[in-house]
């Protein structure tokens, strides 16, 4: 199983702690989107086990008590900002995911991307499950039903994440990332929603900025445009969710994430989502924003990305 990685990168987060963190991905069940295995589920040999009785599904609570209540002994209950953490983790690893990851990445995000909720008031739950087995039988428990993914998911009509913390905390800012675009930008195109959500899967902190790092993508992203397999940016960018979560969804993943990354490290994709957010009505692809921030045809900017990526590295 892949372990999470944290270390020192660039400039510290706080004075005694560095924010770097590697996940794999889960599976957000956006209103209108079907639920689908996440890509690279592969990676951890896990296999879902066989349904098991199913409980009566209790109301996601909306405040710290309800849900202490809800969770009952055995859990460290937390609220930041809107978000009520239940976490099976012990208390010191509880305040590194809470204060040092969550809360932090939480303002990033709003700050880069989601200026439109500078305080949002939707309350998300998220539960935070030690290990595989016990991710399980929470989601058992808690929500009564069976996992859809072992990292996690995010069920937007109740505004839930469930996370199984062996998979790492970025599989958390994954999940996150979808919670609070849900909020901002719902309608935003699935290469846009998954691309933004899996570039913090690994990323690091500089100041009060996240900046996305290489992760385990890149290789068959790199085999791929080796081999001719790349999918233009010209269908990549208006592909349906089901088209998208298709044969070859592993590769739809790794191009979204990838080209993200490379809009962030041209200094375009703050204004990309953000005149894509508020003009959506112009152009429900993005390309039309993309093409007026680079200043450079679709085709001119595949292009460039492609040759990019040649220069992209990954060591695991």
């Amino acid at each position: 199983m892949q372990a999470q990685t944290c270390g020192f990168r660039r400039r510290r987060l706080f004075p005694a702690l560095a924010l770097l963190f590697f996940c794999l991905p889960g599976v957000s069940l956006l209103a209108g989107e079907d639920i689908s295995s996440a890509a690279g589920r592969g990676r951890l040999n896990l296999r879902l086990p066989a349904p098991g009785d199913r409980g009566t599904p209790g109301v996601i609570p909306k405040n710290l008590a309800e849900l202490e209540s809800f969770t009952g002994v055995g859990f460290i209950c937390l609220e930041r900002g809107n978000f009520l953490v239940a976490s099976e983790l012990d208390p010191s690893e509880s305040e590194y995911l809470v204060d040092g990851v969550l809360d932090f990445c939480r303002r990033a995000l709003i700050s880069a991307y989601f200026d439109r909720l500078p305080d949002p008031q939707r309350t998300v739950n998220l539960f935070v499950f030690r290990n595989y087995q016990s991710y399980v039988s929470g989601l058992r428990n808690f929500l009564a039903m069976e996992p859809v993914s072992p990292y996690g998911h995010y069920g937007n009509s109740q505004k839930y994440l469930v996370i199984n913390y062996d998979t790492g905390p970025g599989t958390m800012v994954h999940e996150m990332t979808h919670a609070l675009m849900a909020d901002d930008f719902p309608a935003a195109p699935i290469w846009l929603a998954e691309g933004l959500a899996s570039l913090y899967e690994q990323c690091r902190a500089e100041g009060n900025l996240l900046i996305g790092e290489d992760n385990w993508r890149l290789p068959e992203l790199l085999a791929a445009s080796r081999e001719g397999k790349l999918i233009p940016l010209s269908r990549l960018l208006t592909l349906a969710p089901a088209a998208f979560r298709s044969g070859r969804e592993s590769l739809h993943y790794a191009e979204a994430r990838y080209f993200c990354k490379f809009l962030e490290e041209m200094g375009a994709l703050v204004l990309v989502y953000r005149n894509f957010r508020d003009r959506q009505a112009e152009d429900p692809s993005g390309v039309k924003f993309i093409r007026e921030t680079l200043g450079k045809p679709l085709d001119t900017i595949d292009a460039a990305w492609r040759q990019w990526l040649t220069f992209q590295s990954w060591r695991e």
